[in-house]
């Protein structure tokens, strides 16, 4: 980061290098990291909407129930780097980790959506709106969504209509409802849109039986209806809608979100742990020997690849302050979020991601979203019952795999699973065998390439064996 050796504007100093890439949409602020923390530059068009929402109660409500990232106010001298003229910084709560809508699980989504609806609810009963209903104002943060944009609240008038409707039902109804009635993987349609699913394009998609159900019909179909009938116009559109209209209008997105399920769907490693070909002694065996290996790493950040229901995620939540389980199957993510939140755990998010297409960095100049890789940043990683998937389900070798290894984390809890392992035949069932350097000798060698072996382990009974990896050149603390 570039050092400001003397009073600079804050936009002189800060809307460089420092500057978050995705804060800049709004003239009231910006977001910006200043040495490793992340700040919050408030500008004076903002100063009214930030008085009320911190004199009325609503950001003391919304901060004690936890909806809310909380912030403390930094003051400056005038000689101070940050300091400008009558602009407010102010210091959140720190994020560890940013997630994205097109990676959460349906469950995690639909909560996304419960959020901003309640916060919009607790806004009007303050004297203000959200002027916005992005998705991407939310992330998901010790085992819940909380909301983190301060700047997304404006003073409500009376008779205006909620400017956030749209936004809301593109990018919460409509994935939802496309998740639910058509397949999950409709989610990654935030991908290519990323300022929500377009409800042209959702209405198109979803069966006609949508249409008859009264919410669904109104907040989607019908709305996708006036939307382009407004731009064919190109009329402008008066509305006057009186507060407890606003607040029907709430309940009626809440009962919409609230009642769309998560399909009855079976996937094919959806309950890859109810399934396996372990015993009960080699599962137990299996679960204690890395837990002996993250006891002794004591990582404090884990990205746990190919985590499935994340049973070896909760695991690894133990002895580590954050968790990040990821795994391609939408089934596999929602079940690991059930469980995180009837066991009320904490430290692990679960995501919706795919190894071979990752989250990449998308947006404005390919810098509003961070990819993956960019954000995770794990102390340790694990790739457990995962090697032999990318090696012959996606072809792609040991040394790609052990190279993005070494680019993702210093430390590794690998298990190998060998070719006579049922799984790996399951997987060969319909194709032929070309994977003839997929040996547990070749993957012991293209390891060693980045990596010293610290410990290996084969699992007695079984066609597994679990390795300790660390790379080469990796500082001990």
């Amino acid at each position: 980061m570039r050092q400001t050796n003397k009073r600079e504007p804050l936009d002189t100093a800060l809307r460089g290098e420092s500057a978050l890439h995705s804060s800049f949409r709004d003239p009231d602020g910006y977001v910006f990291s200043y040495n490793g923390e992340i700040f919050r530059c408030v500008n004076p068009s903002y100063e009214l909407a930030y008085k009320q929402l911190m004199s009325s109660g609503l950001y003391t409500h919304l901060t004690d129930t936890g909806a809310l990232v909380s912030h403390e106010e930094v003051s400056l001298s005038s000689s101070h780097p940050l300091f400008s003229e009558g602009k407010r910084i102010l210091r959140p709560m720190q994020l560890p980790f940013i997630n994205y809508p097109y990676e959460w699980s349906f469950g995690q989504l639909q909560e996304a959506a419960i959020l901003t609806l309640d916060v919009l609810a607790a806004s009007l009963e303050h004297g203000m709106i959200l002027k916005d209903a992005s998705a991407f104002n939310v992330s998901w943060h010790e085992g819940k969504a909380i909301f983190f944009d301060t700047l997304s609240f404006s003073l409500y008038e009376d008779g205006s209509p909620w400017a956030g409707y749209r936004q809301f039902c593109s990018h919460f109804l409509a994935p939802l409802a496309l998740m639910s009635y058509i397949d999950l993987r409709m989610q990654k349609l935030f991908l290519t849109n990323i300022d929500g699913i377009p409800l042209d394009l959702t209405t198109k998609l979803l069966p006609w039986i949508t249409r008859f159900k009264p919410s669904l019909s109104i907040h989607l179909h019908m709305h996708s209806y006036l939307q382009k009938k407004k731009a064919a116009t190109r009329d402008k559109l008066q509305v006057s809608l009186k507060k407890k209209s606003l607040y029907n209008l709430i309940e009626s997105l809440r009962d919409c979100v609230t009642d769309l399920k998560f399909p009855k769907v079976r996937t094919e490693w959806g309950d890859y742990y109810s399934n396996t070909n372990y015993t009960v002694e080699q599962a137990r065996n299996k679960k204690s020997v890395i837990m002996a290996w993250l006891e002794k790493v004591r990582p404090s950040r884990v990205a746990d690849l190919g985590s499935n229901d994340g049973t070896y995620s909760i695991l690894a939540a133990r002895s580590s302050e954050l968790v990040v389980a990821m795994d391609v199957d939408p089934v596999a993510v929602q079940a690991n979020y059930v469980m995180c939140k009837d066991q009320k755990q904490t430290h692990v998010t679960p995501l919706v991601n795919d190894l071979t297409a990752p989250s990449p960095a998308i947006g404005w100049h390919c810098r509003e979203r961070s990819s993956i890789f960019e954000r995770l940043r794990p102390d340790l990683g694990m790739a457990l019952a995962l090697v032999h998937h990318l090696s012959i389900s996606n072809n792609v070798p040991f040394s790609n795999i052990f190279s993005m290894f070494a680019d993702m984390a210093p430390t590794w809890i690998i298990e190998f699973v060998d070719k006579k392992d049922t799984q790996v035949q399951r997987l060969l069932t319909n194709r032929p065998d070309i994977f003839h350097e997929y040996t547990q000798s070749m993957f012991e060698e293209q390891a060693k390439v980045q990596f010293s072996i610290e410990q290996r382990h084969h699992i007695e009974g079984t066609q597994r064996t679990l390795y300790l990896l660390k790379l080469k050149g990796a500082l001990d603390e």
